[in-house]
């Protein structure tokens, strides 16, 4: 298991753990199209962090907080962060420097592969925007 892997799966579901994160951290779309790229690339880079029902919560957590700091003009603390995911901070900061490490620091995503993971996210909701 990795640092991404809970103990026990969280009591709840990812639908409803994404939508409190779009709630409470405010980022923007484009935040969520970059984290699937960086959960993508953390997997490919690192084959031992596989999404399951004990690593999808962190995983997610992590990698839209890393999108909002790196995107958006508009971040908060990761105190801030780890309250909204329910995580301690230090917790929290470990996850995202592991994940900044299995990525390499490189969260630059080029407009292509950001089109590409746009398109399939639409393709996967049945819509065509």
């Amino acid at each position: 298991l990795t640092c991404f892997h809970s103990v026990r799966a969280p009591s709840v579901s990812i639908r409803d753990y994404l939508l409190r994160i779009h709630r409470l951290f405010g980022c923007s779309l484009e935040c969520y199209i970059l984290s699937l790229v960086y959960i993508d690339r953390v997997i490919q880079r690192c084959p031992n962090v596989a999404v399951s029902a004990l690593s999808t919560h962190r995983l997610l957590l992590s990698s839209v907080m890393l999108a909002a700091k790196f995107h958006d003009d508009r971040f908060y603390s990761n105190k801030f962060y780890a309250k909204a995911g329910g995580l301690p901070m230090e917790e929290l900061n470990g996850l995202e420097r592991s994940m900044l490490r299995l990525l390499d620091h490189k969260l630059f995503v080029r407009k292509e592969e950001f089109e590409l993971y746009h398109a399939m996210i639409c393709k996967a909701a049945g819509s065509e925007t």
